[in-house]
């Protein structure tokens, strides 16, 4: 075999033959599409993003460079089904040849979508949406900032809402795009503004859209932002089928901007009618009440206790004297039977005998004596007792003792009768104000119907 070179043949360096196949191999394939599963992903220093595209037969390695990679708005992951926008290189050190990606797109799903999903996916996980976070819009907020477009309609149905709902309000707009590539940083700053202006609560809102006008919304940036805001959040963007990542990460979730007008305050007409409703039930409660003490009251004066006290005392006495009565007599009874005991055995007893015994019954009497004392005094104390309380409560609902507590009692000087309505007395007419040491005589002016609640 003939082993010389033949002359004028050309020999390459491993270099100089790579770098002509690169250089016929990028003209050749200098723009394609190509359709694959990513594998092996590696992300170092979160720069340059190096994988693997593979389908049912075959693998070819792609890389894509940091000033492509920023481009993207959804995160590369393994498994993903993805074209990939590019050209065919090789890598000298190893020649091997690979694609390298200008573009991802996701198969079946848009970019914004994928982007949308993962996002939400991740502020889920970290807990972003949680309830348990979420901050109360306050009822009667005094200033209400709304981020939006000043030039659309939603700034004016916002306003009409709050009008209808509630006049008294103080409104602050940040005029803020809601549309394009700057508008959720610009967000982000009017947060900061009127955060800063000490607001109660604040609107982002605009009107609907395509998924893609809506895209300012489904940034992360700005969804850190409404979760570090400590003014409670109403996201009302776009019609009531919209969902995006502000929406889920605000404190409420409005379906139009006009409903976000809705949760900012509360309708006075309704709050109106609940306060005059729970006021006339109050009132009702009250009446109820001093009608049943007035009630027990009178059936208390009613008692002959209160009209003659002595009667008490009269029956205890009664019961005393009864008492003493029956002592008497059962002194006189064991005195009697004793006499007879002793005239009976008195024959036969000896003087030793009769002693012990005139002891024994000496003894017998002085504690039947002492029990009855007892008793009668615990039944005197007892009885003391009952009146006593009786008094006490006599003297609770005593009206002078009322007045002394610093009620008084109006009367009309005319008729003589206690004022309990406003209807009672008239204008003009003089009216005796009873207080603890004396009365006043007065003039009425004038009259107001309503309860104490609404003064």
């Amino acid at each position: 075999m003939d082993s010389s070179i033949p002359v004028g043949t050309k020999i390459y360096k491993v270099s100089e033959l790579n770098f002509e196949i690169k250089s016929e191999i990028e003209c050749a394939y200098s723009n394609i599409w190509i359709e694959g599963e990513i594998t092996n992903f590696a992300y170092p220093n979160k720069k340059h993003m190096y994988f693997s595209l593979v389908d049912e037969n075959s693998m070819i390695r792609v890389a894509m460079f940091e000033n492509n990679c920023k481009n993207l708005i959804f995160n590369i992951e393994n498994g993903l089904h993805v074209y990939i926008n590019g050209y065919v290189s090789i890598y000298d050190k190893r020649s091997e040849y690979q694609i390298i990606a200008y573009n991802i797109i996701p198969v079946k799903k848009g970019s914004l979508l994928l982007a949308f999903e993962q996002l939400k996916e991740k502020l889920q996980c970290i807990g972003l949406f949680d309830e348990n976070i979420k901050k109360p819009v306050p009822l009667l907020p005094s200033k209400i900032g709304v981020i939006t477009s000043k030039g659309g309609a939603v700034i004016r149905d916002i306003i009409k809402i709050l009008n209808k709902r509630y006049g008294n309000y103080h409104l602050i707009l940040r005029n803020t795009p809601v549309q394009g590539s700057e508008a959720s940083k610009e967000i982000c700053k009017a947060i900061d503004e009127l955060e800063e202006y000490k607001a109660d609560v604040i609107i982002i809102a605009r009107g609907g859209g395509s998924f893609e006008d809506l895209a300012p919304f489904n940034d992360e940036e700005l969804a850190m932002r409404i979760f570090k805001c400590n003014v409670p959040v109403i996201s009302g963007v776009g019609h009531q089928t919209d969902f995006t990542i502000c929406d889920f990460v605000a404190d409420k979730r409005a379906a139009t901007p006009t409903h976000a007008a809705e949760l900012a305050i509360l309708n006075k007409k309704d709050e109106t009618l609940k306060i005059n409703k729970n006021s006339e039930k109050f009132l009702n409660l009250i009446t109820q009440k001093l009608s049943s003490y007035k009630r027990e009251l009178r059936s208390l004066k009613e008692r002959k206790i209160f009209n003659r006290p002595e009667t008490i005392l009269n029956s205890l006495w009664q019961e005393y004297d009864d008492m003493n009565e029956d002592l008497k007599n059962k002194y006189k009874n064991l005195i009697k039977l004793n006499k007879s005991k002793f005239k009976i055995t008195s024959a036969k007893a000896s003087l030793i005998n009769i002693k012990r015994r005139i002891s024994s019954n000496r003894v017998n009497l002085n504690n039947t004596f002492v029990f009855l004392k007892n008793n009668c005094s615990f039944v005197f104390t007892f009885k003391k007792n009952n009146l006593k309380i009786l008094l006490e409560k006599t003297s609770f609902y005593n009206p002078a003792n009322i007045l002394k507590r610093g009620f008084s009692i109006v009367k009309n000087k005319k008729t003589d009768k206690i004022v309990k309505s406003i209807n009672d007395i008239s204008i003009d007419e003089l009216a005796l104000i009873l207080l603890k040491d004396g009365f006043i005589e007065s003039k009425v002016m004038s009259k107001s119907p309503g309860s104490i609640n609404e003064r």
